[in-house]
């Protein structure tokens, strides 16, 4: 491919990608609530371990998530007003603290998605179907001008809805979370109190 056929492919894949990120800014900012069932997937390469989690999602925009883990143990993690709180009913512990990276794992939904295009490079590298849908595959590259704790997210948007189906943390490392996304519920009704986290009286605090 000569340097001016390069330069055209180059520059249609990044129109396509803006035109991809555009429709999932548009559908985020419509985003009031959602609810999924999922698979979550670590990967420690040292280690050469991979496990997998299971449960059910929520989100409330602005900024209220809920992650209910029901295999391989029972937990709850909550973020709401900036704090997450980890519940282990097994233990009746209960983690708190500042929230950080737990949002990461829902990148791409609800307003957030509007500002992926100023933190991140940002590359469509093709299609591939997740469960029952087709989706874009975008790449996610930190700007130099941006910390965080990933050194690259990828998206799978689904195509006719334009919400993650399935996203990939990385980190600096190597080691990734993958987390799939299925019966996708966009906007419909969630429980009074949700995002409430209800303990025993004799539960253990752990800060």
């Amino acid at each position: 491919m000569t340097g001016a056929l390069l330069a055209l492919a180059l520059a249609a894949q990044a129109g396509e990608a803006a035109a991809v990120l555009k429709s999932l800014e548009t559908a985020g900012r419509d985003l009031r609530t959602m609810r999924a069932d999922f698979v979550e997937t670590k990967v420690l390469l040292l280690l050469d371990e991979k496990t997998e989690s299971r449960g059910e999602v929520l989100l409330q925009v602005p900024g209220r998530f809920r992650w209910n883990y029901t295999a391989p143990q029972p937990s709850v993690t909550v973020v709401k007003d900036g704090r997450f709180a980890r519940y282990f009913p097994r233990s009746k512990q209960v983690f708190r603290g500042p929230a950080r990276g737990e949002a990461d794992l829902l990148v791409g939904f609800g307003p957030g998605a509007a500002g992926l295009g100023q933190k991140y490079e940002v590359t469509l590298v093709g299609d591939e179907t997740v469960g029952e849908a087709s989706a874009y595959v975008l790449d996610l590259k930190p700007r130099p001008s941006q910390s965080g704790l990933f050194a690259g997210i990828r998206l799978w948007v689904d195509k006719s809805r334009f919400v993650p189906v399935q996203t990939r943390l990385t980190e600096p490392t190597g080691d990734h979370t993958t987390v799939r996304f299925d019966k996708v519920v966009i906007n419909g009704p969630l429980k009074a109190g949700a995002f409430d986290l209800v303990l025993p009286k004799d539960v253990v605090e752990v800060q």
